[in-house]
């Protein structure tokens, strides 16, 4: 090996030049462990400056805030839920806001905000694997648990308009149903689900992670298969429009599909400046999606996807 090797083995893996640290980049050096120096080179450049956190190779460092899902209420405010802030931020009057914040120590309330929804009668509604539980906004604005982390992951959810709120389960790989805040959850349906939606007939939609992705479900349960063949790549969500068109966010291929009634499924949009689409929700009839990545709320406008606002900490 190089005395290039050496050098720039030190910096990439931010040593003080210690005896110690000495010793042991020569043994690896002497014994064929560091890898050549045209690789170290490489490694070197895209290695965290001292101080920053590497996500590893392949992964994106971590960053200050996630943006996952999000809804609009009945006045026109914005909700997104965001992992890393964590909390739900508030978007009104062009103005953004850290509005419910989540504890920032592990397992505590709201410390991994993941999922959102609004009940008939306005309830803001969040899931929060964390400390596997769903927390609804009680009459003096407090995020109140309810379902005593008797579920697992929660990965989406629906509400119905009678009020029963359906939970995707990831982990139990179920949905849950939840007649109202005060009742225990109850198995509804194993579909090994990701993404829920309820339309305007009440029936649920999921977005299943088994080979049948895409279903439908009515109140007792029953199933009908709307995408029965693995299309996406990774589905996230789903939302249901007037027209009864399905559309569906993909991660892996950075895009939004629609699948018309009796159609199959076809790419409406994808690439820039979709990074990892996620959240999806309805805003007047149309598609908008929550990307993390990005860290951006997108409207889909006809063909074209519009920046309607970026979450970023102030």
């Amino acid at each position: 090996m190089s005395l290039l090797s050496f050098v720039v083995a030190m910096k990439l893996f931010d040593c003080r030049y210690s005896s110690v640290n000495l010793v042991i980049t020569l043994v690896l050096l002497g014994f064929g462990f560091l890898v050549p120096s045209n690789r170290v080179v490489l490694l070197a450049q895209n290695a965290s400056p001292p101080g920053e956190v590497s996500a590893g190779p392949g992964t994106r460092p971590a960053s200050a805030v996630y943006p996952l899902d999000g809804v609009i209420d009945s006045s026109g405010t914005v909700w997104v839920v965001d992992r890393n802030a964590p909390g739900v931020w508030k978007y009104a009057d062009s103005k953004l806001e850290l509005a419910i914040p989540g504890d920032k120590k592990f397992r505590k309330p709201m410390n991994a905000a993941r999922c959102i929804a609004i009940s008939p009668s306005g309830e803001l509604t969040v899931g929060d694997p964390a400390t596997r539980e769903i927390y609804r906004r009680d009459a003096n604005g407090n995020m109140a648990p309810t379902v005593s982390g008797l579920i697992g992951i929660p990965m989406d959810l629906a509400y119905a308009s009678n009020g029963t709120l359906y939970i995707a389960d990831v982990e139990r790989r179920v949905v849950w149903k939840q007649a109202s805040a005060t009742d225990k959850p109850e198995v509804f349906a194993n579909v090994n689900p990701r993404g829920l939606f309820v339309d305007k007939e009440d029936r649920l939609w999921v977005v299943s992670q088994d080979e049948k992705q895409l279903l439908r479900l009515d109140a007792q349960g029953k199933q009908e298969v709307i995408v029965g063949e693995r299309v996406f790549d990774f589905p996230h969500q789903v939302v249901v429009d007037s027209k009864g068109q399905a559309w569906v966010t993909d991660g892996y291929k950075k895009a939004l599909w629609l699948i018309k009634p009796n159609e199959k499924p076809t790419v409406a949009v994808s690439g820039d400046p979709l990074q990892n689409p996620v959240g999806l929700f309805l805003v007047n009839d149309e598609p908008v999606i929550v990307d993390p990545h990005s860290q951006a709320v997108y409207k889909l406008q006809g063909s074209k996807l519009e920046l309607w606002f970026r979450i970023e900490k102030p």
